[in-house]
């Protein structure tokens, strides 16, 4: 069988692997992109675009509901809002699919699996097999839903994420099994919707990686709001029962029960996806569930990369972006700084949470002394134009150099804001260095200026002190 020959070869077409092969094509490598699918992964068709467009859209119900300078009930078509983040998503394949011809790069749809080092299988929708051969290629191909037994989605009264986000009508009862950035912001667009919902987490807590500044602030927004949120309580099967509704078993506090709920919605935790790309074939081995990869995301097999969710937790579209560009980088000889990239964690919606670099709990883990400055946004001008002022940013300093060790930021806007902070840490910009800086008046950006400010008790809105704690003996 004749190979088609390529510099390098992107196997799967989500956020990374088509980042990466636009940045190969435009640096002169003739790049062959697979993916079975659609392109743009997960993200774009099935997570982060439909859901951030659902909660753009929803939250626009409780703010009309709640004003207090509109009246009168609304009629909400379920129809359009899916309509419309059909056509956000459609657009979005459609831009990506030009950016990508424009590159150059050649699409070629099927299953890929690696036959041999250098060496991929491409299988079409026919069954027909073509062989392609680069000395360099980029494994991209996400990651799918760990379900353990007794909580598989039915497509019914048992939901997966895909399903939650093409809902035929909207349900009166919601149960959403897991507290991670996925499950919030689930149980934050069905109680949009006016769904009565409950949030299950087996941990002590919700967004158990985040800051628990943030997110002891983040539970009381869901508990305002009326989403019931029970932590240390643990799913153990969810199945359709005879009335049409989900019957969920679970264990708590109290013991061991049953409810039900017109859906229960699965957002658990997540593996890459190795099955059927033949990685085994070539040495490579998990291990804890993921291959490790070296300096550049390469792998011990020379010239074979993996990137974004193929490298493990944490699962993120930027991440994948940000290491597709590494990847490509690294095998060309293009030299970079070396430092550690920083990659935010995001909330998404009306109320957003945004953190990046070390948590309080972790600052402390490293023995490390440290200044905290938190600024509340009831001392911010623009938060109370919008009348969201219930957040809150923390600000974490090492006590002798200034550096910053993390942000973390709850309010409106906090994801787009967790970008300033990320450019700070990724570019050594201290603490001196964000109080220099001039912000817009009023502002949301303003909160972390004010918290930089904070940490020496200089904050110019709000009356609080910076606390500094000393690193233990």
């Amino acid at each position: 069988m004749s190979e088609a020959k390529y510099d390098l070869i992107v196997v799967g077409g989500g956020p990374g692997g088509y980042s990466a092969a636009i940045r190969a094509a435009r640096k002169g490598l003739k790049t062959a992109l697979i993916e079975r699918g659609h392109l743009g992964g997960t993200c774009l068709n099935r997570g982060c675009i439909p859901t951030k467009t659902l909660l753009h859209d929803t939250a626009l119900i409780p703010r009309v509901r709640n004003s207090l300078f509109l009246r009168g009930e609304m009629k909400i078509s379920l129809r359009g809002l899916l309509e419309r983040k059909d056509s956000v998503i459609q657009g979005s394949r459609t831009w990506i699919e030009n950016v990508i011809a424009g590159a150059g790069v050649t699409v070629i749809r099927g299953k890929a699996s690696l036959v041999a080092p250098g060496t991929v299988a491409v299988e079409n929708e026919t069954g027909a097999t073509e062989r392609l051969a680069a000395a360099r290629i980029i494994v991209a191909a996400g990651a799918v839903e760990n379900y353990p037994a007794g909580l598989e989605p039915d497509g019914r009264s048992v939901w997966g994420t895909d399903e939650a986000l093409a809902p035929d009508r909207p349900p009166r009862t919601v149960a959403v099994i897991g507290a991670g950035c996925r499950g919030v912001e689930l149980a934050v667009l069905y109680r949009n919707l006016g769904a009565r919902v409950v949030l299950l987490e087996k941990e002590r807590r919700l967004l158990t990686r985040l800051d628990r500044g943030i997110t002891n602030r983040f539970k009381k927004y869901l508990t305002d709001r009326g989403i019931k949120v029970l932590t240390r309580t643990t799913a153990l099967a969810a199945r359709g029962g005879d009335d049409g509704q989900a019957v969920l078993a679970f264990e708590g506090k109290q013991g061991r029960a049953e409810a039900k709920a017109d859906k229960v919605i699965l957002a658990l935790p997540r593996r890459p996806r190795y099955e059927g790309l033949g990685l085994d074939r070539l040495g490579l081995e998990s291990e804890n569930g993921v291959i490790a990869t070296g300096p550049g995301l390469e792998t011990k097999v020379k010239g074979l990369y993996l990137i974004g969710d193929s490298t493990g937790p944490p699962y993120l579209a930027h991440k994948a972006i940000a290491q597709g560009l590494t990847a490509v980088d690294h095998m060309l000889g293009l030299t970079k700084d070396g430092r550690p990239r920083f990659y935010p964690t995001c909330v998404y919606g009306e109320i957003e949470v945004g953190c990046v670099g070390l948590t309080e709990q972790e600052v402390k883990d490293q023995g490390r002394s440290y200044k905290l400055g938190e600024f509340y946004y009831v001392g911010n001008g623009r938060a109370g134009t919008m009348n969201h002022d219930a957040g809150l940013a923390r600000l974490l300093s090492d006590s002798h150099t200034g550096e910053i060790l993390g942000v973390h930021i709850f309010g409106p806007g906090a994801s787009e804001l967790i970008a300033l902070a990320a450019l700070a840490l990724q570019n050594g910009v201290g603490l001196e260095g964000i109080k220099k800086t001039v912000f817009p008046h009023p502002a949301l950006s303003e909160t972390l200026f004010e918290a930089a400010l904070a940490a020496d008790n200089e904050a110019i809105h709000l009356a609080l002190a910076g606390v500094e704690h000393e690193a233990d003996e």
